[in-house]
């Protein structure tokens, strides 16, 4: 047994950690600092030891952390005059902790108790709409300027609820829009993981009101069935007969809800899977697959960060002809970048669950051994007989795709010619948004 000892966490911060690491081991521009640039936007009390720890951890990983947190206004005496009492508004510090839980691993299994503290009134109108709007890049000979936003913990963040997302989401991409100038195009694409819903209601606007405005949409099994209301296995969605019945029903379930937006939904030891326009256009295997993985806690927000780096870095390379906006009047697909993203996330996320703690990234090597199919290494306990999983597990990347998802025979090769013109592409920003905490962890053997 280990003694308690607070760690970093919480989805927005793991999610900017391992997306700082995929950025810092993998930038194909390894020159360019602008290439992908990190930032997290939350709310935490700077003045407690659980602010201060979060605070170093962003500092030692890269990524610029922005508190969020709002000062409290009330009136406050100010003595009397003349017998009357004098009061002014004044600023008040809202006396609320940096937002924690413990967790609790046993078996591979967690267990949860969370304590909301800043996060319980922070709001999506409390982030920085200037850093969320505007590129930092000053390289006056960029051109296409793309933000991406992602929103972590959806419903851990009750100030994000009720319209106040979808508000600020709205304003963002109007002022975007409104600074494309000329040859200047500012573009923004959008991601949000809504995690468990506490409450049990699994609702907050989120399928009628919010999907519309989110381009990729990334959950597991058992968050999936539950906002959509399908039975589902909560671990991997079933045999593979029950997973083609039910996850044609989720699919047609999304695209009725908003057409434009990419459901990936994670499998556990299954893998992950794309579904876009009703359909299922792309899956993916687990590169490995562990009897008993170390620790589980964090795997979905590395996988997250996998995959946004995949379609990230993608669309980084490409020109707005090519790669608009989705949902816009312009010709272009985001299945390719979706692929990226599932190889980069499926890799990302594997690598998480033997790795204690979930706000750790896994080595370069280790990721690249995983994309590459290279799972012969057996210095890790736990590893399951290559004999008893899926065949289509051992290959490599470039086959790990169910045709029956995807056909090669639909996309133009010359379409997704890599551009060596960067100067034109550069300056994105994937803004990090979303919820940040310190986990007490306790392993239980």
């Amino acid at each position: 047994n280990k003694p308690m000892a607070p760690i970093p966490g919480g989805s927005g911060l793991n999610t900017a950690t391992h997306l700082s690491s995929l950025v810092r081991d993998f930038s194909p521009f390894p020159e360019s600092e602008e290439f992908l640039d990190v930032m997290l936007q939350t709310s935490i009390n700077e003045e407690d030891e659980y602010g201060r720890v979060l605070m170093s951890h962003a500092k030692e990983h890269n990524f610029d952390l922005l508190n969020c947190k709002r000062k409290k206004v009330g009136k406050k005496q100010d003595g009397k005059k003349e017998g009357e009492e004098k009061s002014k508004l004044v600023t008040v510090e809202q006396p609320a902790s940096t937002a924690h839980c413990i967790v609790i691993v046993a078996d591979g299994e967690r267990s949860f108790i969370s304590h909301l503290g800043v996060m319980e009134t922070f709001k999506a109108s409390d982030t920085m709409l200037h850093e969320l709007v505007n590129c930092r890049s000053a390289n006056p000979t960029f051109k296409n300027h793309h933000h991406h936003i992602h929103i972590a913990g959806y419903f851990n963040m009750p100030g994000f609820s009720n319209g106040n997302l979808k508000r600020r989401l709205q304003k963002i991409r109007e002022k975007r829009r409104c600074n494309s100038h000329g040859l200047n195009t500012y573009t923004t694409t959008t991601s949000l993981v809504p995690q468990y819903d506490a409450t049990e209601k699994w609702d907050s606007g989120i399928s009628d009101d919010l999907l519309p405005l989110v381009d990729f949409l990334i959950l597991n099994a058992l968050e999936a069935g539950k906002i959509s209301k399908i039975p589902i296995d909560e671990l991997d969605g079933g045999n593979d007969l029950n997973r083609a019945v039910v996850f044609t029903q989720l699919a047609d379930f999304f695209w009725t809800k908003s057409p434009q937006t990419y459901v990936i939904v994670t499998l556990g030891k299954a893998g992950a899977l794309a579904m876009y326009e009703g359909e299922i256009i792309a899956s993916i295997h687990s590169p490995k697959v562990y009897n008993s993985p170390l620790d589980p806690t964090g795997a979905g927000d590395a996988f997250a960060a996998g995959f946004l780096y995949g379609i990230t870095s993608w669309r980084q390379q490409r020109n707005h002809d090519t790669c608009a906006e989705i949902g816009s009047y312009l010709e272009g697909s985001w299945t390719e970048a979706i692929i990226e993203g599932l190889k980069y996330g499926s890799a990302a996320g594997t690598a998480c669950v033997m790795t204690p703690g979930a706000s750790v990234p896994a080595s370069k090597e280790k990721i690249e051994k995983l994309m590459n199919g290279d799972v012969s290494d057996d210095d890790e306990e736990g590893e399951e007989d290559g004999t008893n999983r899926d065949a289509r597990s051992e290959e490599s990347y470039d086959s790990e795709y169910d045709s029956s998802y995807y056909d090669d025979s639909d996309y133009d090769s010359d379409y997704y010619s890599r551009s060596d013109e960067y100067s034109e592409n550069g300056g994105d920003d994937p803004v990090m948004d979303g919820n940040s905490n310190v986990e007490e962890k306790k392993d239980v053997k």
